[in-house]
């Protein structure tokens, strides 16, 4: 049987090998530069890289998108996380595409573990790892270049672990952990939501569907202990957010004509256009579901409704949710009214967990029809159901390779980096072309926690460093760091001085004097005769989420201690 072929050593084995095909699009060409948003998500990789590694400093600003904003707290940016060493160690571009190889493995393997903590067989679980997690969906964001599509690897674990704490509470802390890897890497933003929405939801009707409140009290104290870990980046993050809304979309809809394309077309490209509305590129929409798939969910359902319903109301929700702004009363239009959830774009990223509850209704069918063809006897049978399993997955096999491809933009190109930092109106989709040439760029991406572009402007094109709006004053000198930014002047006549890097109350001069934003950017006032003014940027509010970090770590070492003593004393 298959099944007893399959040892626990072969499973890493094979996942591996999966991530290794998936990944080697990006490998076999790996200092080729990426389309679309691969230039955005190199950008923010590199410019901590480089705060690091050229300047010495700890990444807390980055001058070089929208005139300046934040980058250790800005939930897409990884700095805490183990991939940062990926960036420090090969350089950003080459260790954004390790992140992609190492990420697939985790969400195979983690992938797996949640559908062995619902009881399925291990074929069962490589079912529905390869259908969840390599899946057209993720294909198409990884190969657009979203770099947080990669943080869902530790959705899995984070779900499994949960669900597996009612077995033995100290699983509690590796879901803790595995949301907290999510937040310190690039998936504090849309993934961070969405897996806490799904995990709320999961958990919610699975204590319906058992009569207990036990699941939705696991939830919480993971949830409490993951962000409670990554409070060092996700306080800072989460009060900014807060006082800088991101502007979602929330009336963009799919029409029902498009599912056909979305669930079932063979035409999965970053490039074409399947409907009249369609708001974004492919990447927003495509979901792939198999037809073999759908066959063995509908055979869960009709066999075991009663055991499995969750995953169809999953399923639905989502559905629906995906749609988008059908209505008042549609999911979109509601959630979207509410704070956290007001931030959403891209309706299409709700599919996600239509594939994920189709993977997992599919994989218990699988089990349910090879223990009844087994008890029958009936081999072929057993190989037409084997088959189909096969055709799962070689389908989206072969669709990844052809998607991810066409991530590949062009051979890396040469670019002079200039020695004195300077503010430019950059060529749009141009961002690590300009930090390459140590530029900052004002017509820049627009990303997650962002200010619209900060600069100094004239009327007919030219980006001024700096402004005096009040009195006359002579520069001398100006040196700019990613964190520290250095005036040597003269004041002729006592005045104010705007500057173009942008304001953040994290911004403060060595000096004590006040700095105030004037249209977003650095200001402050000087006097007459020659003066040196040292202005520093550092995260607001770091050291209290450091210091969450430190007891929630300790209270979690604690709890496992206890559960240990527990463990043998029973």
């Amino acid at each position: 049987m298959i099944e007893s072929n399959m040892s626990r050593r072969t499973i890493p084995a094979l996942f591996v090998l999966l991530a290794i095909y998936y990944a080697l699009p990006l490998l076999l060409k790996i200092d080729w530069w990426g389309v679309r948003d691969w230039d955005l998500f190199t950008t923010i990789a590199a410019v901590p890289t480089g705060t690091v590694l050229n300047y010495g400093q700890f990444p807390f600003w980055n001058p070089y998108l929208g005139g300046g904003n934040i980058l250790f707290h800005h939930p897409e940016v990884t700095v805490l996380s183990p991939f940062f060493l990926f960036y420090l160690l090969f350089g950003p571009l080459v260790g954004l595409k390790l992140q992609v190889l190492l990420c697939y493995a985790i969400g195979f393997g983690g992938s797996y573990l949640l559908a062995r903590s619902f009881g399925l067989s291990r074929i069962a679980g490589v079912l529905f790892s390869v259908a969840y997690f390599g899946s057209v969906h993720f294909a198409l964001h990884i190969a657009e270049g979203h770099m947080p599509f990669t943080h869902y690897c530790f959705l899995p674990w984070f779900v499994a672990f949960v669900v597996m704490a009612r077995e033995q509470r100290h699983h509690i802390i590796w879901a803790a952990a595995a949301l907290a890897l999510m937040v310190l890497g690039n998936g504090g933003a849309v993934p961070l939501l969405y897996t806490l929405f799904f995990g709320g939801m999961l958990c919610l009707l699975l204590s319906i569907q058992h009569r207990t409140v036990n699941y939705l009290l696991y939830l919480a104290a993971a949830t409490l202990g993951g962000l409670g870990l990554a409070a060092v980046k996700f306080l800072p993050g989460v009060v900014y957010l807060i006082e800088n809304t991101w502007e979602g979309n929330p009336n963009e809809s799919i029409p029902l004509s498009a599912l056909d394309n979305i669930f079932f077309g063979f035409e999965h490209s970053l490039f074409v256009k399947h409907f009249e509305q369609q708001t974004w590129a492919w990447h927003e929409y495509g979901a792939y579901i198999s037809p073999f798939l759908v066959l063995l969910a509908l055979t869960t359902l009709i066999w075991r409704f009663r055991s499995h319903w969750p995953w169809l109301v999953i399923a639905a929700f989502f559905f629906l949710f995906g749609l988008g702004d059908h209505g008042s009363a549609s999911p979109w239009a509601i959630l979207t009214s509410l704070p956290g959830f007001s931030s959403l774009r891209g309706t299409g990223r709700a599919f996600h967990f239509v594939i994920l509850s189709f993977a997992m209704l599919g994989a218990i069918g699988y089990d349910l029809l090879s223990a009844r063809l087994a008890a029958s006897r009936a081999k072929l049978s057993a190989y037409i159901v084997n088959f189909a399993v096969l055709v799962i997955v070689v389908t989206n096999i072969v669709f990844a390779w052809g998607i991810i491809s066409e991530a590949n933009h062009h051979p890396p190109p040469q670019i002079h980096r200039s020695e004195q930092f300077r503010q430019t109106i950059d060529p749009q989709g141009g961002a690590l072309r300009s930090y390459l040439a140590n530029r900052g760029a004002l017509r820049s991406p627009w990303l997650s926690a962002y200010h619209p572009s900060r600069g100094l402007v004239t009327d007919n094109g030219q980006v001024l460093q700096h402004y005096a709006v009040e009195g006359q004053v002579d520069v001398r000198d100006r040196t700019v760091t990613p964190n520290v930014i250095t005036y040597n002047l003269t004041g002729v006549h006592p005045g104010r001085l705007v500057i173009g890097m942008g304001y953040d109350k994290g911004w403060s001069a060595d000096d004590g004097r006040p700095l105030t934003p004037v249209n977003g950017l650095i200001s402050f006032a000087f006097d007459r005769g020659p003066e040196t003014l040292v202005l520093r940027y550092r995260t607001p509010h770091l050291w209290l989420g450091l210091a969450v970090s430190i007891l929630t770590l300790i209270a979690l070492i604690l709890f496992w201690r206890q559960a240990s003593v527990h463990k043998r004393s029973s």
